[in-house]
């Protein structure tokens, strides 16, 4: 039982750590959780741990594979800095996945998810202001969503198959709650993988009329909490009533067959009947497509007009730009992490994103077919879990986890990302075999104390940006020096060594400084720009030219008055 408990309690605390530290998304925020994981990972094979299941281990090998492959990919990279922070947050999911699936086979690592999803659920409520979509405290209002998601579908699932009545209670009080939280970040694509994560849990398992009773049964709640999201005096009283919900079933006595059967075609029925009524909503697949395309409505209207909007918000800009890119690299991919460079170099829109909107299309691009195939075995093999007592439980969530990577930047964001990989490893963790050798831990050992120079280096490098926004130069430019020293590959410290001199008015040192970080990275247009400002005459123009051809659409040229000799 203490092992269980520290299990659940870990997973908790590590999602909740990574969420109220803006997600996770900061370079530095997967630095101290991977240090932290890969430590726990070598304490637990040095102490013995017994084998895992042939799918977990299938899991953390094409996780690790897929890292392995990125740090390939700093050989043809046109974004080495990118692809080498692409394989420091992908190590940080190998760590996780492998702490999970040996720590994992029971119960209490889901528990710890939704437990952390509450968490984070409720102070995004309490923190609402009302005018804007809830985002806190992740920082982006569709990762809020998906989580929340994640949670739903644990509380129906617990609420359902729990062993004890006090449990199934806890997990249905939090129903409201969440969904409260879903309601106010206006996530149409949380909503879709909610739909999508409650059929996957409906169809996999056994008592899965049961499962759906339950989910249905706290439908009510939810709603009621959605409506009045922003009135916690409401909320809260109604998750007291939701608590109520899983006594109530399970005192029923079972309903007759001809009603089971029923109850089932029409559950059957009703995704039918969803996707064809908005097909005819919007007049048939090929208008939906075209509503999808265009150009984003404003969404300062009601939360109807943004929800049943069918624009993708320029989603199928980021993905056709993807799929360029893979055509122009159809074997390798362009590289790890060199998307974000991709889009400012072929957008046709203004919109400044870094990510493609979509987990499967961005690993095509940037990693090629084998990239692509090692994350799709990794996320695939747990799903060789579906025997599991508890696959109703966690794959709903796995599957709305899945599904929302396919249009959004969870991948990005490691404390949903960890959520989804915590509730997948569960299905096939648990061992099976004999001890793994204590050798093994050399592995992670190792690892950590490579994670702990990354997390130094991009700790530094985040306190001289800091230092520089504040116009504290000295300070920016101590620390932008231990980074260059811990990061030389990075041409970012010398960005920031440039703007520095450039703040203070030596223009001959911001010269130098920019260009020595191209000779780091010569497709960066930020140094291209740095050194046109620190410039005249024609050396000026010369270096917004560059920029220009890197980013057409930037917006800091404009202000600048450049104007392209090839626009006349």
């Amino acid at each position: 039982m203490s092992r269980d408990w520290a299990a659940g309690t870990g997973v908790f605390a590590l999602i909740v750590a990574l969420g109220f530290d803006g997600g996770g998304y900061a370079a530095t925020a997967w630095g101290w959780s991977s240090v932290v994981l890969l430590a726990v990972l070598a304490v637990l094979l040095a102490r013995g741990a017994q084998r895992p299941r042939t799918a977990a281990l299938v899991l953390v090998g094409a996780l690790t594979a897929l890292a392995a492959w990125q740090a390939a990919s700093l050989s043809w990279s046109s974004h080495v800095s990118a692809s080498v922070l692409e394989v420091e947050r992908t190590v940080t999911y190998v760590a996780a996945a492998a702490v999970f699936v040996l720590v994992g086979s029971t119960p209490a690592v889901p528990a710890g998810v939704l437990a952390a999803a509450t968490v984070l659920s409720a102070y995004g409520l309490i923190e609402f202001d009302g005018g804007a979509r809830l985002s806190e405290p992740i920082g982006y209002a569709n990762g809020a969503g998906i989580l929340a998601v994640i949670g739903l579908l644990l509380s129906a699932g617990f609420a359902a198959r729990a062993a004890r009545a006090r449990h199934a209670c806890a997990a249905a009080a939090a129903a409201p709650l969440l969904a409260a939280c879903l309601y106010l970040t206006f996530s149409r694509g949380a909503w879709l993988a909610l739909g999508i994560g409650f059929a996957a849990a409906v169809a996999i398992g056994p008592r899965r009329l049961s499962l759906a009773a339950t989910a249905l049964a706290l439908v009510v709640p939810a709603a009621v909490g959605a409506v009045f999201a922003e009135q916690l005096a409401v909320v809260l009283p109604v998750c007291a009533f939701a608590a109520a919900i899983p006594l109530g079933l399970r005192a029923a006595p079972p309903p007759p067959q001809a009603v089971r059967t029923a109850f089932a075609v029409v559950l059957a029925a009703i995704p039918v009947l969803v996707v064809a009524a908005a097909f005819v909503a919007v007049g048939g697949p090929g208008d939906a497509w075209d509503s999808f395309k265009a150009q984003p409505t404003p969404t300062h209207g009601t939360t109807s007009e943004r929800v049943f909007d069918l624009s993708g918000r320029n989603r199928a800009e980021y993905w056709s730009v993807a799929w360029r890119s893979y055509e122009d690299e159809p074997l390798l991919g362009a590289g790890a992490g060199t998307y974000a460079r991709t889009w400012l170099r072929e957008r046709p829109v203004p919109q400044p994103v870094t990510d493609a909107h979509s987990l499967y299309l961005e690993a095509l691009a940037e990693l090629g077919p084998l990239g692509l195939a090692l994350l799709l075995t990794a996320l695939a093999a747990p799903f060789a879990g579906i025997p599991s007592p508890w696959a109703a439980i966690v794959f709903g969530p796995y599957a709305a986890f899945l599904a929302h990577a396919a249009q959004d930047w969870d991948w990005e964001l490691p404390a949903v990302t960890s959520a989804g990989l915590a509730c997948g490893a569960a299905a096939i963790a648990g061992p099976v075999g004999p001890r793994l050798p204590r050798l093994a831990a050399v592995l992670p050992a190792a690892l950590c104390v490579l994670a702990v120079a990354a997390f130094a280096g991009n700790n530094a490098l985040e306190r001289s940006i800091s230092a520089m926004d504040r116009l504290d130069w000295r300070e920016a430019s101590r620390e932008a020096r231990r980074a260059r020293t811990l990061q030389p590959w990075s041409p970012e410290p010398w960005r920031v060594l440039g703007e520095v001199e450039l703040a203070e008015g030596s223009l001959a040192g911001a010269r130098r400084d920019f260009r020595r970080g191209l000779r780091e990275d010569p497709d960066e247009f930020e140094l291209w720009i740095g050194l046109g400002l620190a410039s005249e005459g024609r050396a000026r123009q010369a270096a917004f030219e560059r920029a220009h051809r890197l980013n057409p659409l930037s917006p800091d040229l404009t202000e600048l008055g450049f104007k392209s000799r090839s626009r006349g």
